[in-house]
């Protein structure tokens, strides 16, 4: 009966320990590690979400109905922004990156965004969960990531002392999801560190 009962473990088993919302990790950084946002920045975030759309085939008085094709959700992080490094600076930055110019100059204004500028503006995205040792217990990788939208703090109030904020949407293409290696600690590592393939 191990298929049905996962192999002996029940939550009874000390070993079996449940992945933790607040045990995560969110970066952004190019293939030699570098990261334009800091991950200690991030506030809170969205692991993906698949849709997988219907297709249905009417026959006489019953419908009959088969998947087609699956897309993937953006997803939204939430950032304090600090005074150095400067968030907001670093996301404007990136903007400009992608393809954005102020539109002060007649050459300006005719450039424009580029989906290969703006995932290169990015860089590498990586989601993980930790367990309570700092070890990734799962990973997600955003392929070809770009910025959709940026809140750069909503309202200014004199009544209010909290931290400013910004929030940014990401697109993509699609996200990989792989299982963590135990031995490898979460912490300073910008590449993903693969074990096992959760699909092809």
């Amino acid at each position: 009966m191990a298929g049905v009962d996962g192999g002996g473990f029940f939550w009874g088993d000390v070993n079996s320990d449940p992945k933790r919302r607040f045990r995560f990790e969110i970066g952004f950084g190019g293939t030699s590690g570098e990261s334009f946002i800091p991950a200690w920045t991030i506030k809170t975030g969205m692991k993906p979400k698949a849709n997988v759309s219907v297709v249905e085939h009417q026959y006489i008085d019953h419908v009959f109905k088969y998947p087609g094709r699956v897309t993937w959700d953006p997803i939204t992080l939430t950032l304090v922004d600090p005074v150095n490094p400067d968030i907001s600076f670093a996301l404007i930055n990136a903007l400009g990156k992608s393809g954005y110019k102020y539109p002060n100059t007649p050459t300006a204004a005719k450039e424009s965004l580029s989906k290969a500028k703006s995932n290169s503006a990015v860089g590498v995205v990586y989601i993980r969960q930790i367990n309570s040792e700092g070890f990734i217990v799962e990973e997600w990788q955003l392929h070809n990531p770009f910025i959709t939208q940026i809140d750069f703090g909503g309202s200014l109030d004199y009544s209010a002392d909290e931290m400013n904020e910004v929030t940014i949407e990401l697109q993509f293409d699609w996200a990989k999801m792989t299982k963590g290696n135990p031995g490898a600690v979460a912490a300073n590592r910008p590449a993903p560190n693969i074990t096992t393939l959760a699909g092809k």
